[in-house]
């Protein structure tokens, strides 16, 4: 049975994407990657497909409006973005939020919210088979109830401090420091 990877977000260097393609060449081949966005990568991804011979394991699927994203995320078994550089990371939240076991680089405000092994899996930068080891370890039937216990505990983490009754509240905490 498929296992479906989902990256969202924009084909760019710093995304890392180039080395989760990579990782397919670690993976059974019924893992397979959908890829949402587009962007200045598309034709050198498209050709590392080709060059890898991973063809058919990979979907490029272009832009998708917003609030169709959802849908694609429910459909996945996992998110992955293994970023070279990052912000808050809005992508990994909706990933958690939605349920998803999520992977990433312990870049810019990512490790905030993902802990390896507590709210989600971190792979090493750069690194194809680090990202293969973690996907590995998601999708292995032996570690099931682990996954499912920090997939429950990202979602809770996402629900309780990004919903935006709380953010709006960290702000005016924020503009009330500023004022006094």
């Amino acid at each position: 049975m498929d296992k479906i990877i989902i990256h969202t977000g924009r084909l760019v260097k710093k995304n890392g994407i180039s080395d989760l393609i990579k990782s397919l060449v670690y993976l059974p081949s019924e893992v397979k990657l959908q890829l949402l966005g587009g962007g200045e990568d598309d034709t050198e991804l498209r050709n590392l497909v080709n060059k890898l011979n991973v063809i058919g394991r990979v979907e490029f699927l272009g832009h998708v409006p917003p609030e169709q994203v959802s849908e694609y995320l429910q459909r996945a078994d996992i998110f992955c973005r293994p970023s070279l550089s990052e912000g808050l990371g809005i992508s990994f939240l909706e990933a958690m939020g939605a349920g998803l076991p999520t992977i990433g680089t312990a870049v810019g405000g990512i490790p905030d919210f993902l802990k390896h092994h507590e709210t989600g899996w971190i792979c090493e930068v750069r690194n194809p088979r680090s990202i293969a080891e973690q996907i590995q370890f998601v999708v292995d039937p032996t570690n099931q109830v682990k996954v499912e216990e920090i997939v429950a505990r990202a979602r809770k983490l996402v629900e309780e401090k990004y919903n935006w009754d709380s953010v709006a509240e960290q702000m005016n905490q924020i503009f009330q420091k500023t004022l006094s």
